[in-house]
Parts: C-alpha cells; structure tokens; sequence
C-alpha cells in the first residue's frame, strides 16, 4: 500500500471515530460497504452478478465490517 498510495490511510472504525472526539459533532451513522465490481461485472456479467448479490447480503450482516470503505452520517453540533 506505502508504495502504490502513499498519501492513503488505512483507519480501523475506532479510529476513525476517533477522530470526531474532539470536534462538536455527532456521529449519527457509521457503516462499511464493499467494493461495486464494476470492472469484474463489465467484463463478465454473470460473475459479477454473483458476486454482487453475495458482498450485498454481507453487507446486511455482521461481516459487514470486512468490508472496504467507511460510510459516516456526521452531524455538526
């Protein structure tokens, strides 16, 4: 990672919840989603697919937290 995006941080959900702490907001939603497959679905759709409907159903279930990105609803105070 270093190599290829140095300038990207890899943050656990404590700490990136970490970092609104100190500020005068309000953490109202806090969830992590997986990847679309838009490259995997282009070039084969059923494959695509699949995977989809599996990482959607993740989503929905406590493994949700391997996911890639974090999503955060966060209200200012």
């Amino acid at each position: 990672r270093d190599r290829l995006a140095p300038h990207v941080r890899a943050y656990t959900r404590r700490g990136l919840r970490s970092l609104f702490d100190a500020l005068p907001a309000r953490i109202v939603h806090h969830t992590v989603i997986y990847p679309g497959y838009d490259n995997i679905a282009r070039r084969q759709p059923e494959l695509g697919r699949l995977i989809r409907r599996v990482t959607y159903a993740l989503e929905e279930s406590p493994l949700r937290w391997l996911g890639l990105s974090h999503f955060l609803v966060v209200e200012k105070l």
